[in-house]
């Protein structure tokens, strides 16, 4: 199966009013799905934790659920999503970024999570980045 073998996270700042959040992930495939060269749906999102992170889901498609658990005032967002084949490559690395407006989350330091998750037509994996503090204010 399709497995995620790392992610990597980004946060900055690109101005005043404008953030950013970059995830780098790498998707080793196997022999056999080389041969087969399905496509993948590899998605990525951002996580913020303030107090404790709330609870969440991942879906089958490779989206997130937010359960109605914990405080229920953690930012979550879609960085991006796109569809890859292996096209013959034992692994491959793809960058999803977006600028956005995090809004009111960077009061001092606040504690973010990337996570990204790979469909294949039959079953997924996900993998979670370790958190990184960033400063935005």
């Amino acid at each position: 199966m399709a497995s995620i073998t790392s992610v990597r996270l980004r946060v900055g700042r690109v101005s005043s009013a404008t953030e950013f959040a970059e995830l780098t992930i790498r998707i080793n495939w196997t022999a056999r799905e080389r041969q087969e060269n399905m496509s993948y749906l590899v998605a990525g999102f951002l996580v913020e934790r303030d107090d404790g992170r709330d609870f969440f889901d991942m879906l089958p498609d490779g989206g997130i659920h937010w359960s109605s658990v914990g405080n229920m005032d953690d930012f979550i967002g879609t960085v991006g999503r796109q569809w890859i084949r292996p096209n013959g490559s034992s692994s491959r690395t793809l960058t999803l970024r977006r600028n956005w407006n995090f809004g009111n989350q960077e009061i001092g330091s606040e504690e973010y999570l990337g996570v990204a998750t790979v469909v294949p037509e039959t079953r997924g994996d996900i993998r979670f980045s370790p958190e990184v503090s960033a400063n935005l204010g």
